[in-house]
């Protein structure tokens, strides 16, 4: 039984521009979003109260949200276009903005356990798959006219709450111009359009994205030879699997007890033991042992490394798509799941980070020779997505905080999910999905290694 369904479809086209800025207009890509051409696309879900009918939604609330919606993409304008191949003789890649270019907004009413999914217990994975909406797969052959970039909709629980549930091809932007866009969505909405952005406006500026080493040709070479993304688990809508979603969260105190932990086993001056160190350190162990891989294998980490202030200059906060690098970090599991293994895990993720003081070419040169091998052994890859620094719940569309938001797509991607806690101010949620048995250990591994702090 399809307990979704789909009551309304239309398309939100940004206001009118204002008559500075020139229509249409495109936006190259660099060579950090040629990093990203054919990853699937991500996939985030925000949880609300909302004690209203489904027709109070529609009568009073998606009006403004679609309007809202309108004036927030006028400043967010890419998102509104599509990927193409430039028509010029170079057929670089970009993202073209074009008249009447829209994202599609679909309004959903499920039957779903509202309470659920709001939890931190094991819930059903499948049952998240229906509250983001489907963007088209993305051919091979992109062309001139390519795919749309993102898709958004809006999902109500009757008189229980409301999900707001975003897709976004991450070749169009990373997770800080997402959350710059998704912040200015929430602010046009809670002020009815009087604030339509959250902070400054987004900066479309290529030119501080500087590429002396040709990156850009040996990431789109190097780009040839990694399949494609699988067709994602969340198509299936209704396919019910062994897959479970579960929230795990660090308190500050459990975090200042792990970094104590690490300091007291390294010299301090070793690495910078940093809240996302230990964070990643401790769910990587966690997730290592309860997965059960022979001792001998090598165990990999990556994640994502924002390089806006750590160019020379500096790109600006603000700077719209992708600026983030992809970072690696590998131990053997028989080190990752002795008593201690959380400090050798922390020690390896500080000092993969401590070697990116270089310039973005030196770190970033020969990324697939060495990312391929990897990937090819077979060996055991933990990717990470999102970061606490976005503040997600602080996301208010007039509904208040969000009671839960999940970046479900980390189902298809052999990844975990992090996020500001909350509940405990200081604090990290984790958000991970595995087979449920695994899961299970998992649980009890995180709650045993916490004694040890």
């Amino acid at each position: 039984m399809d307990l979704t369904r789909v009551l309304e479809q239309c398309r939100i086209s940004p206001a009118p521009a204002p008559a500075s800025v020139a229509q249409p207009f495109s936006l190259p890509l660099t060579f950090f979003d040629i990093l990203w051409l054919r990853s699937g696309p991500v996939k985030t879900l925000f949880l609300y109260p909302f004690p209203h009918t489904t027709a109070t939604f529609k009568d009073s609330y998606l009006p403004n949200l679609k309007s809202s919606l309108s004036l927030t993409l006028r400043h967010f304008r890419p998102l509104a276009g599509r990927l193409r191949l430039s028509p010029d003789p170079c057929h670089h890649y970009e993202l073209h903005c074009a008249e009447g270019d829209s994202v599609p907004l679909a309004v959903a009413e499920t039957d779903i356990d509202f309470l659920d999914l709001v939890g931190s217990h094991a819930r059903e994975s499948h049952k998240f798959r229906s509250l983001v909406p489907p963007l088209p797969e993305l051919d091979a052959d992109v062309g001139t006219n390519g795919p749309p970039l993102l898709a958004v909709q809006a999902t109500v629980f009757p008189n229980r709450g409301i999900g707001i549930g975003v897709t976004v091809r991450h070749v169009a932007c990373d997770g800080a111009t997402f959350v710059h866009f998704i912040k200015s969505w929430a602010s046009s909405t809670r002020s009815g359009g009087r604030v339509p952005l959250a902070g400054d406006a987004p900066s479309f500026d290529r030119s501080v994205i500087v590429d002396p080493c040709n990156l850009y040709s040996e990431f789109l070479q190097g780009m040839s030879a990694v399949p494609p993304a699988p067709p994602a688990a969340a198509e299936e809508i209704g396919a019910p699997s062994d897959l479970v979603r579960a929230t795990f969260t660090l308190r500050p105190d459990h975090i200042e007890g792990l970094k104590a932990l690490v300091v007291g086993r390294k010299e301090p001056s070793a690495f910078n033991c940093s809240t996302f160190v230990v964070t990643c350190a401790y769910m990587w162990t966690c997730i290592v042992k309860s997965r059960g891989y022979r001792a001998d294998t090598k165990a990999y980490i990556g994640f994502l490394v924002d390089w806006r202030r750590r160019l020379r200059p500096p790109a600006p906060d603000e700077y719209f798509g992708n600026c983030v690098g992809f970072c690696p970090a590998e131990a053997k599991v028989g080190d990752l799941v002795q008593e201690c293994g959380v400090v050798v895990a922390a020690e390896t993720i500080g000092r993969a980070i401590q070697g990116l003081k270089g310039g973005v070419s030196e770190c970033l040169a020969g990324f697939y020779k060495k990312y391929l091998p990897v990937r090819a052994s077979g060996c055991p890859i933990l990717g990470t997505a999102g970061s606490p620094r976005f503040k997600v719940y602080d996301v208010d569309f007039g509904w208040g905080r969000p009671l839960k938001v999940e970046i479900t797509s980390v189902e298809n991607a052999g990844a975990i999910s992090l996020s500001d806690s909350r509940e405990a101010q200081g604090g990290v949620e984790v958000g991970v999905v595995l087979p449920k048995h695994e899961m299970e250990a998992l649980e009890a591994h995180f709650e045993d290694g916490l004694k040890l702090c």
